[in-house]
């Protein structure tokens, strides 16, 4: 079992590149053949040019990421092979799988995260390319949150392997063609849960943060059902196919909000709040914006009574 990890591990994101890549073909081939305006050329080659980006920082960071780890590992207060069988590699699995829900509600939910994930959700299409929009800073941060998994034993090589093993299952995902899959919509991460997860609405927003088990959002409160028609993209669209745009646009927002902080709370505001924070407290947050819907929302359904 640990040979096989050792392979997953050797593939990583940078051969997983490939992958995606021979998916989003498929998937390309697909949309052609059915007439759907699934996909554009230059949000596909934006997409792409962010995607091997992520490789080559992959490729930099994967050994000095892994030393880090292993480091770590003489502190761990555990001692147990998870690879001594099958049930103990799915409970790692799990315990991996709730390490990137916590990881990727970090990064919706505090500024400098938004600032590294954000490209990831720029594309106004949901499709293959999508999944290859990945920050180059993600591949120095996302390995911390491992840490608690070597902790509790899991070997460093097992918990990077078994990362990668994730963000596979995530790739297929990122597709409108499925719709929904009955009954494994209340346990597994499906396409429909995903499309809320990239979707601009605002009932959606900040929602469905899984990666394989959909039951972390729901046990934690952030769990949206598609509903309405997903509208892809970010609050504020960015409305360009330039990549460089793409990556940085956020961190070159913070340094405009950093210029203008008055003190020491707005500058810890401007990078740990969530996005949207304002010092006055006029600030468009997502949660300000969805309790804002929700009132609206209730309202309405109240008007339409009194007027029946």
């Amino acid at each position: 079992m640990l040979e096989f990890l050792q392979g997953l591990l050797a593939i990583r994101d940078v051969d997983q590149l490939g992958f995606l890549l021979a998916f989003l073909g498929a998937e390309l081939a697909l949309a052609l053949l059915m007439g759907r305006n699934y996909y554009n050329a230059k949000d596909s080659f934006c997409s792409v040019t962010m995607g091997l980006a992520y490789a080559a920082s992959i490729a930099l960071s994967a050994g000095i990421m892994l030393a880090m780890l292993f480091w770590v590992q003489q502190f761990a207060f555990v001692r147990l092979d998870w690879t001594s069988s099958a049930g103990l590699i799915l409970a790692a699995y799990v315990i991996v799988d709730f390490l990137f829900y916590a990881y990727h509600r970090f990064i919706h939910e505090v500024r400098l995260g938004w600032a590294a994930h954000v490209n990831h959700h720029s594309s106004q299409y949901l499709n293959g390319g999508t999944a290859l929009r990945s920050s180059f800073v993600e591949a120095w941060i996302e390995p911390f949150w491992l840490i608690p998994a070597v902790l509790v034993g899991i070997h460093p090589v097992v918990a990077v392997a078994l990362l990668s093993l994730n963000h596979l299952y995530q790739y297929w995902l990122h597709t409108r063609f499925i719709g929904k899959l009955g009954l494994l919509e209340w346990v597994l991460n499906t396409p429909s849960h995903h499309r809320v997860h990239h979707a601009s609405n605002i009932q959606y927003c900040d929602r469905n943060y899984a990666g394989t088990f959909i039951v972390w959002d729901m046990l934690f409160g952030t769990f949206e059902r598609e509903e309405e028609e997903p509208v892809f993209g970010i609050r504020h669209q960015l409305d360009t196919w330039n990549p460089i745009t793409a990556t940085f646009h956020e961190w070159i927002a913070i340094g405009r909000d950093l210029l203008r902080a008055r003190s020491l709370r707005e500058i810890g505001g401007y990078l740990f709040q969530p996005p949207g924070w304002s010092p006055d407290g006029d600030g468009e947050t997502t949660r300000v914006m969805q309790e804002r819907y929700k009132a609206e929302l209730a309202a309405g359904t109240a008007g339409r009574a009194a007027a029946e």
